[in-house]
């Protein structure tokens, strides 16, 4: 099979190239590419010049350029995600076979089925950049869950970042992450409790703001959401501004009869195994780190480079693009895995300022700033 060429589309000074999405393709076999697209003349250059050796061609227009180079890969690079729909929508409907965005997906439930329904009507496969479920260590400590190394799942724990975006922010921002390792081990949400405060007080409508990076309305500075999961056990949320924390708690705890484990999001080592119950404190149970291969693997060197290893995440996120274009399947972290992490997100508000219990299959209208 020809290289699949591919396309990138970055925004300078309004959500740049992301985290870098741009460079993952020249470690993705079976890919090149091709043609770079930026608004800004200075961005466009300095992109020309990352990609030189595949002698990238540039444009100024990303519409312009799907119309000229015709890639059977979009990449659509930037953090903002203001602009993620409309250009996601345009590249089903110019015939691409794959699309590869970065977070968080879109700012709401319609733009996510408008998004869904045009990738569903071309045929177009769209993988996200949630690179933590591409982790080795993940996917190990995954394994471990699923035979029973833990016990029973009872509980799965997230915590946000807790820096200056804190609450709505960190919901929306970094909590897509979070709300996908959590459905992903979890299983669907079926049902979400939750309640936002701001300085102390319940939000109301009128709190909402604009939030950064195109992200829509957000409020509140502490958020507690609870989550009631298909597969069995409940799942937690929660973030508050200016926790005070030196090292962040952003990452995923699940807790099981027989012992826990710890995913911290962004971080080598992955994950650790906790071989008792969280509430079991008669003597001390170590946090073993779990490895590529699992609890025998070395553990990775002190100076390793936690950059690079995630960047090595974002290229088995697009390798599984290929692959599910290849094979004609739905990515791991798809458009489906996507629209979820937005009706989460949009069900936390809508319970919040609602005072009751959300539950699933979601209006398809349900704004909750609207």
């Amino acid at each position: 099979m020809n290289a699949l060429r591919v396309a990138a589309i970055g925004r300078t000074g309004r959500g740049d190239w992301g985290h870098a999405i741009d460079e993952l393709w020249a470690g993705v076999e079976g890919t090149q590419l091709v043609a770079v697209a930026d608004e800004s003349e200075a961005g466009l250059a300095q992109a020309i010049g990352r990609h030189k050796r595949d002698a990238a061609r540039g444009f100024r227009d990303w519409r312009k350029m799907l119309a000229d180079v015709k890639p059977d890969i979009v990449a659509i690079c930037m953090r903002h995600v203001d602009c993620h729909a409309e250009m996601a929508i345009a590249a089903a409907e110019s015939g691409v076979k794959g699309i590869f965005m970065e977070k968080p997906f879109v700012p709401t439930i319609a733009a996510a089925d408008a998004v869904v329904e045009a990738c569903r009507k071309a045929g177009t496969k769209l993988g996200l950049a949630f690179v933590n479920r591409h982790s080795p260590g993940y996917l190990a400590a995954r394994d471990l869950i699923e035979a029973g190394r833990i016990g029973k799942v009872l509980e799965i724990r997230c915590r946000g970042k807790e820096d200056k975006r804190g609450g709505g922010e960190d919901l929306c921002v970094l909590g897509c992450h979070l709300l996908d390792l959590m459905t992903d081990l979890g299983g669907s949400p079926q049902w979400c409790e939750a309640a936002i405060s701001l300085e102390g007080r319940p939000i109301t409508k009128a709190d909402a703001v604009d939030g950064p990076e195109g992200i829509g309305p957000i409020a509140g500075d502490t958020i507690a959401a609870m989550f009631g999961l298909a597969d069995g056990p409940v799942g937690y949320f929660a973030s508050v501004r200016d926790a005070g924390l030196r090292q962040p708690n952003f990452g995923v705890t699940v807790a099981g009869t027989a012992g826990a484990i710890h995913i911290r999001l962004d971080h080598v080592p992955h994950a650790y195994l906790r071989e008792a119950p969280l509430w079991r404190v008669d003597k001390e149970f170590p946090w073993k780190p779990i490895g590529a291969e699992g609890l025998d693997s070395p553990p990775p060197a002190s100076d390793i480079d936690c950059a690079a290893e995630r960047a090595a995440w974002g290229r088995r996120a697009a390798a599984d693009l290929v692959d599910a274009i290849v094979e004609d399947r739905e990515p791991e972290t798809g458009m489906y895995a996507g629209r979820r992490t937005v009706e989460m997100t949009q069900a936390v508000y809508a319970s919040a300022l609602s005072g009751r219990r959300i539950a699933w299959p979601l209006d398809k209208t349900v704004a909750p700033f609207s």
